[in-house]
């Protein structure tokens, strides 16, 4: 009977000095789409010699501590297999979590110069839609998910809106219309047709001259100014009871305005494109 007992007392030591005491874990940072994914691995008694990750959608690494891009948000098993040179290890754990982004959308409603914009931007739940940023191209913006704005910048002016929603995991998208708004004169318009006024070319390319042709008769100042108010130099080549023409060499790149002021007291306000 003894000698049994201690057969199996030194079959029970074999195993236990047999078995390997090296273990594997690891962490993993939550991004949202379109970030970077870090993994941090960790090993004890010993330190690790050799990694191999599978992130759980088709790639993997043998990096200690790797960095990994999904394409995809969602969910992932990602299963860790690592190695002291003597004994190894393996661990899967569904952690890993990509948060999708929001997916920006909006509309909007003008009277006038005045517009309201109105927030469409969704997300996949279970995230939501927390926080706006609006920028109106003006120069102002706002933090209201339907915010009001009204432009006071000279008419026959377009303007790039842009929105950035947050989600509440934290996920930032952004969306910017180019010439969205465009603040139209209607006074402008009809002055130059009922006038058969032509001012070209728009845009202006090269430092091309600029011309006013038509019925010009009346006419007695002509203002240029910037989208912000600065008056600018157009100085005259030729001028006749038909015509004007302008060189702009002195016109900086962007959005300018002329205002041709007649004896009548008319007004008349026209955008100028200089590329």
């Amino acid at each position: 009977m003894k000698t049994k007992f201690t057969i199996l007392l030194f079959l029970l030591l074999s195993f236990q000095i047999g078995k390997s005491q090296f273990t594997v874990d690891y962490s993993s940072t939550v991004v949202c789409f379109g970030t970077l994914t870090a993994f941090t691995s960790y090993s004890w008694p010993t330190n690790a010699t050799s990694w191999h990750w599978d992130f759980g959608d088709g790639d993997t690494s043998n990096a200690q501590n790797p960095t990994h891009l999904y394409s995809n948000s969602g969910t992932y098993i990602v299963k860790l297999v690592a190695s002291d040179g003597v004994d190894v290890d393996s661990i899967s754990k569904a952690t890993t979590i990509v948060y999708p982004l929001p997916i920006t959308a909006f509309t909007s409603t003008m009277s006038g110069s005045t517009v309201q914009f109105i927030d469409q931007s969704t997300i996949n739940p279970p995230g939501s839609i927390v926080a706006w940023f609006w920028n109106f191209g003006d120069g102002t913006t706002s933090q209201f998910m339907n915010p009001t704005t009204t432009y006071s910048y000279p008419p026959d002016t377009c303007y790039d809106v842009t929105l950035v929603p947050t989600s509440n995991q934290g996920c930032v998208a952004s969306l910017t219309k180019v010439n969205y708004i465009c603040i139209d004169s209607t006074t402008s318009i009809n002055e130059i047709k009922n006038n058969s006024i032509v001012i070209y070319p728009s845009p202006i390319i090269s430092n091309q001259d600029l011309t006013i042709k038509g019925k010009i008769n009346g006419l007695e100042k002509i203002i240029g100014y910037d989208v912000l108010g600065n008056m600018i130099s157009l100085p005259i080549i030729s001028k006749n009871e038909n015509e004007i023409i302008f060189k702009t060499n002195q016109l900086n790149k962007g959005v300018c305005f002329l205002q041709l002021h007649f004896d009548n007291k008319t007004v008349i306000s026209k955008k100028i494109v200089v590329q």
